[in-house]
């Protein structure tokens, strides 16, 4: 069976999606080169599918690709024969997409024109692009005008062959052309372009290609089908679980599939509904913030919670009732999820995850929440939480070794602690013990900071590190002294990438700041912002940049330690644990 013949099944649903598969996250410039493979007629690999009456979850391919697109899942309750995808589902949409559909309101066009040799076999020989109608148009009249043009000019027969043409046509209307139409096209084609000998013949040539390729070439594409053509009833047809272990082994091989994407697949076999609760409630949580938390977030917290540790580990969901477990701690693990994501906004002013150090950072504080008498921080704890939450954000102790080191502190320092219903104050000493153990940090002073300036400069400028709905207002961190002039006056490393020499100002502005002496850039800033940013324009020279350092760092310090609530020895670990 050809491409279009195993394509005309999925457009006719014979041939679906089982919930068990990941997203499509192909890139356009990677479905471009699978088609530029299929022109040169390389081998794209083998298709494995399995034949089924089960009622089993499924989806249909998709047609119009959106990144945001959210899934719509059906069951086979009428038991008709599908053929599921267990291994290819990437190539597979890329080409549907291609074929019938679009990417991003997007259409694949074809540059009929393009084929020539090249010395380097890594380059594209057959050029493949995604545009609009309107972008495809408009590159196409240019190549008329290019060509008309050209026409009225002597050139000799060399300069003519290598000058590179480009038309461009999408690929689905080509596809569909009859033989009528095609000679008609070409006809078209050599008439608007004025066309040499040599591109009459590529553009010949890449038509029937084409139309080989990918209508009667058995060998670029082959199909494997579990149980085709077994009766229904057949004892000898594969379980679901015997397919779900296929699906694993096959993925565990090679890395098409994250261990996480592995853990949400066995998860959507045994709990169906997660396939479209776990993307909705992840879609939701990040609406008005930038915390960015996805399915594999989500997933480990829903571990945590049910006792089944940080680390993701496939053999666990093998045992359905460990499914049960999670799928039972869904709601109140997505409602203490919902409960951090809105102290954080709202008791430490920040609404990214990755100004926290990343959401591993996060993982403890769900726990907490998990267990708290309604997802909330009490009262007395939220001094105590904020300042944990801080700490953690600096020193990022979980973004190395997160499954042990997460496992170990949720277990030995968070389990006691909501074992013990009396007892609700976070393990903020025992926290400050792992930071020392793991990341060398004893205390509240520069190396903390160091650790996370973009937090610092957030918090004294009062930033949230929430989304912008204008690009050019991206905030961007940058040198207040510009690097390249320090390295030049022989600063070293440490001191030009010093916390107290970085600010955050707006893409746009960071884009004209270029190397201007600071006092020259910070001129026209108002004195109120270089106040709450502690810039003393009077410090802006060159001659004073060690001053300017020690004077900046001593304020964001005082400031940061005034905003948590901080006293003297709140971050000395060795006061808490008497260490020499």
């Amino acid at each position: 069976m050809g491409i279009i013949g195993l394509l005309e099944q999925i457009k006719s649903d014979e041939v679906v999606l089982p919930a068990i598969q990941r997203d499509f996250v192909w890139s356009e410039k990677k479905i471009a080169k699978l088609y530029d493979s299929i022109m040169r007629g390389y081998p794209i690999g083998i298709i494995l599918l399995w034949e089924t009456y089960n009622d089993i979850q499924y989806r249909h391919f998709v047609r119009e690709y959106r990144t945001d697109s959210l899934f719509t899942f059906h069951e086979n309750t009428g038991k008709k024969r599908l053929k599921l995808v267990l291994d290819g589902q990437q190539r597979l949409q890329a080409l549907f997409i291609a074929l019938y559909g679009s990417f991003e309101g997007k259409d694949l066009y074809f540059d009929i024109l393009s084929g020539r040799e090249s010395d380097d076999f890594k380059e594209d020989k057959f050029l493949f692009s995604f545009f609009t109608p309107a972008k495809a148009n408009e590159w196409n009249e240019d190549a008329i005008v290019d060509s008309q043009e050209e026409d009225k000019e002597e050139e000799n027969d060399e300069e003519e062959e290598n000058h590179a043409v480009k038309f461009y046509e999408k690929v689905k209307d080509l596809v569909s052309l009859s033989a009528k139409e095609k000679a008609k096209f070409k006809r078209d084609i050599k008439k608007k372009l004025k066309l040499s000998e040599d591109h009459e013949i590529r553009l010949d040539l890449n038509l029937s290609i084409l139309k080989d390729v990918l209508t009667s070439e058995v060998n670029i594409l082959k199909a494997t089908v579990i149980d085709e053509s077994k009766p229904s009833d057949s004892p000898d047809r594969k379980s679901e679980s015997d397919v779900l272990e296929a699906f694993v082994r096959i993925n565990k091989e090679g890395t098409p599939l994250s261990r996480s994407d592995l853990i949400f697949s066995m998860l959507k076999l045994n709990w169906k509904e997660s396939a479209t609760t776990l993307p909705e409630f992840a879609k939701s949580i990040n609406e008005g913030n930038s915390f960015e938390l996805d399915t594999d977030f989500i997933i480990r917290c829903l571990f945590v919670v049910s006792d089944l540790g940080s680390k993701f580990d496939i053999d666990i969901l093998r045992k359905k009732q460990n499914v049960k477990k999670i799928q039972k701690n869904f709601n109140k693990c997505c409602d203490a999820i919902r409960s951090l994501v809105d102290f954080i906004q709202n008791e430490c002013w920040i609404s990214s995850s990755k100004l926290l150090g990343g959401y591993y950072n996060l993982v403890p504080f769900v726990y907490y929440l998990f267990h708290a008498k309604n997802h909330n921080v009490p009262n007395d704890e939220i001094d105590r939480i904020r300042k944990a939450i801080y700490l953690f954000g600096f020193t990022s102790p979980f973004s190395r070794y997160a499954d042990s080191r997460l496992g170990k502190f949720i277990r030995e320092e968070l389990k006691p602690l909501v074992s013990n219903q009396n007892n609700t104050e976070f393990p903020l000493k025992e926290a400050l013990y792992s930071i020392w153990r793991w990341e060398k940090i004893e205390k509240f002073g520069p190396q903390l900071v160091q650790g996370n300036a973009p937090l610092a400069l957030h918090l004294i400028q009062r930033l949230r590190g929430a989304k912008v709905h204008y690009q050019m207002n991206m905030p961007q961190v940058d040198h207040i002294f510009p690097r390249s002039t320090l390295r030049k006056k022989n600063f070293d490393d440490a001191l030009i990438n010093h916390f107290a020499n970085f600010w955050i100002l707006a893409k746009n502005k960071n884009q004209n700041k270029s190397n201007k002496h600071p006092k020259r850039y910070f001129e026209n800033v108002p004195d109120s912002i270089m106040k709450i940013a502690y810039i003393d324009k009077n410090l802006l020279d060159y001659r004073r940049y060690r001053s300017f350092l020690k004077i900046r760092e001593e304020k964001i310090l005082k400031h940061i330690k005034k905003k948590l609530i901080l006293s003297e020895s709140e971050f000395d670990v060795r006061e808490y644990w008497d260490i020499d």
